[in-house]
């Protein structure tokens, strides 16, 4: 037999094909693609990954090379190439020990559960530099003012941004008034798209690819930087602010008794498929279908709230969290830095299984943690405590529903998106080929977003001019 087995963070992902007469096992499907002759890309994985930027369930972009999802073991049967696959570590949400049925409680045990991951971070460190990405956002905040709290000597913040950018002002407040280093790695858009066109960037995007998700490529310009200017040493260990605690994503369920599969399934479509409009055009595959129907299966959602918020949340993490966020780890990889996710620490997950209804449907007590953290380090008064219903007034809720009706809510969004896409901080549109402001709004208009504009050109080879991985290859219809 042999076996495969990832994490909860699917830290090092994990690719197998089985074919006639050998199985292929590789952290990247490429790497098995290039060793099978004309294996063929998978049309229907491509058109799922326009809509998600990634492919879901256990297919890749090529047909017949399969991957290991989070926190499964897939055993393979050298005799006859049988598969069985296990969930070993889902995020599954337990019944709530009474003590933990407060709020307050379970912020303490949190905040001592921060404590403890960033104290196994700072011993494995041993004296290396530990790099944050440093927003004015909460999970970074929480991370800057324990390192600061620590003490420990060797620590880097960094932010990135276009000249004049608010976010990166406010990081520099935030840094300044902690006691910590920082640097901005200014964002010009003629030198990162210079960058992204260099022959190094084709490696990039293979590697942290693997043939199943988009490249996250929001830290890779700044990450190049600061490497190239030594700011960063090889092996210094970056800890982007990513967090178990996860935005709500079951809001449509929320007044729903008893969920049924097929309810469960279009309230995660709209926000799986979201790269370009009409993810129903892609929600009805087959494919899609199947691997959203084993997901059902593999969550055991038993009608319960509890459940159905556990089987949100795991979806959301196993999916795009791991293949898409997470991902953006593969960026420091490339330039030879190690890394770490001390949010998502083991023990952080066991208590946030353990976490009461009011902990999961709302970060309202997460930002009142991190902001009275914030101000103890800083030595301020403590800010007043955060509600954590998550409610919305009675007026709001009024304004909000004639807004839908009047069709107005639609078009402040689809606004809003123009101004956020064409004038965002980090410029993103940059690092979009050949792609101009007006035909960035119009595609905006017609519902797609940079990042489904970033997988079209991934798949078509015109997203850096040297990456050559796919145009040359069969289709598989």
């Amino acid at each position: 037999m042999l076996t495969l087995a990832t994490d909860h963070l699917r830290s090092w992902p994990l690719y197998y094909r089985i074919g006639q007469d050998a199985i292929h096992v590789a952290d990247n499907a490429f790497d098995i693609a290039d060793a099978v002759p004309d294996t063929p890309l998978d049309a229907a994985c491509m058109q799922e990954f326009l809509h998600a930027g990634y492919v879901i369930g256990s297919d890749t972009l090529f047909a017949g090379v399969h991957q290991v999802p989070a926190g499964t073991t897939v055993t393979i049967d050298l005799r006859d190439g049988r598969v069985a696959s296990r969930l070993e570590r889902p995020l599954r949400l337990q019944p709530v020990p009474p003590p933990l049925e407060s709020l307050d409680v379970f912020a303490e045990r949190f905040s001592e559960g921060v404590d403890d991951a960033m104290a196994r971070l700072i011993e494995a460190a041993d004296g290396r530099t530990i790099a944050l990405p440093l927003s004015a956002g909460l999970d970074s905040r929480l991370l800057a003012t324990r390192l600061a709290r620590s003490g420990y000597p060797h620590v880097l913040t960094y932010t990135y941004g276009l000249p004049g950018a608010a976010e990166a002002e406010a990081s520099r407040r935030i840094a300044a008034a902690l006691g910590l280093p920082w640097q901005k790695v200014e964002l010009h858009p003629a030198r990162m798209q210079e960058a992204w066109q260099s022959p190094e960037t084709a490696d990039f995007l293979r590697e942290s690819s693997g043939g199943a998700a988009l490249p996250h490529i929001q830290d890779w310009y700044a990450v190049r930087m600061l490497t190239r200017s030594g700011a960063l040493a090889p092996a210094s260990i970056v800890i982007p602010g990513h967090t178990v605690v996860s935005a709500a994503r079951d809001a449509a369920l929320r007044d729903v008794p008893n969920p049924t599969g097929e309810q469960i399934l279009a309230a995660v479509t709209p926000w799986t498929f979201d790269l370009r409009s009409r993810p129903e055009a892609v929600s009805g595959n087959p494919k899609v279908r199947a691997a959203l129907a084993e997901f059902l299966r593999e969550a055991a959602v038993d009608g319960s709230r509890r459940s159905t918020m556990s089987a949100v949340r795991w979806f959301f993490h196993r999916e795009r969290q791991v293949k898409y966020i997470l991902n953006s780890v593969r960026a420091y990889e490339h330039f030879g830095l190690d890394w770490a996710l001390p949010l998502h620490d083991l023990q952080l997950w066991d208590l946030y299984e353990q976490a009461p209804d009011a902990a999961i449907e709302s970060r309202d007590w997460y930002r009142s943690l991190i902001e009275r953290d914030h101000a103890e380090q800083l030595g301020l008064p403590a800010p007043a405590t955060v509600s954590g219903s998550g409610a919305v007034s009675a007026p709001r809720a009024m304004l909000r529903r004639a807004m839908r009706v009047t069709g107005a809510a639609a078009l402040h969004t689809r606004l809003r998106r123009i101004s956020g896409v064409v004038d965002h901080p980090l410029g993103f549109d940059a690092l979009l080929t050949g792609t101009s402001r007006t035909r960035l709004t119009a595609a905006t208009l017609r519902g797609q977003t940079p990042i489904g504009m970033y997988a079209e050109q991934f798949l078509r080879d015109e997203w850096s001019r040297g990456a050559r991985l796919f145009t040359t290859r069969p289709i598989h219809r």
